[in-house]
């Protein structure tokens, strides 16, 4: 039939039993009739082996949940870095352009600053003639 197992009953007689795998109704029926203790524990861990395949069938599909969940936010994530990194890339080059612009703006600065020395310089050395000129000119 399935296998057999051995167990003493209470008047030490040897009783075949059936393996308990795959045991159809009627084979624990008739195993209930010769030891009920040994029937109500195997129906006993039949109720706790399907908890536990429940379990583990709710525990697996939460962790598939888990898992789509997890690669929907990854693929998320990845599309939101990429366009930080192309705004990365159009700031740094902003950012070069405006160092560009700033260092010819103070490029045009230093020679205004320059410019202007020069023209103060002329300015003075002109007020020093025109002074100097009026002073010869009074004299004379």
């Amino acid at each position: 039939m399935y296998g057999s197992s051995s167990t003493f009953s209470k008047d030490d007689h040897v009783i075949s039993i059936p393996s308990t795998k795959k045991m159809t109704a009627a084979v624990i029926e008739e195993v209930a009739q010769r030891d009920p203790k040994l029937a109500k524990r195997i129906m006993t861990n039949r109720r706790s082996a399907m908890k536990s395949k429940q379990r583990k069938k709710v525990y697996v599909q939460t962790l598939e949940c888990n898992i789509q969940k997890l690669q929907f936010e990854a693929a998320a994530l990845i599309a939101q870095l990429e366009l930080w990194k192309e705004d990365t890339r159009c700031i740094t080059a902003d950012n070069n352009r405006l160092k560009g612009c700033l260092h010819n703006i103070l490029e045009d600065i230093q020679l205004q600053d320059t410019l202007n020395y020069h023209i103060r310089n002329e300015v003075e050395h002109l007020k020093r003639l025109i002074f100097s000129n009026n002073i010869s000119e009074k004299l004379i």
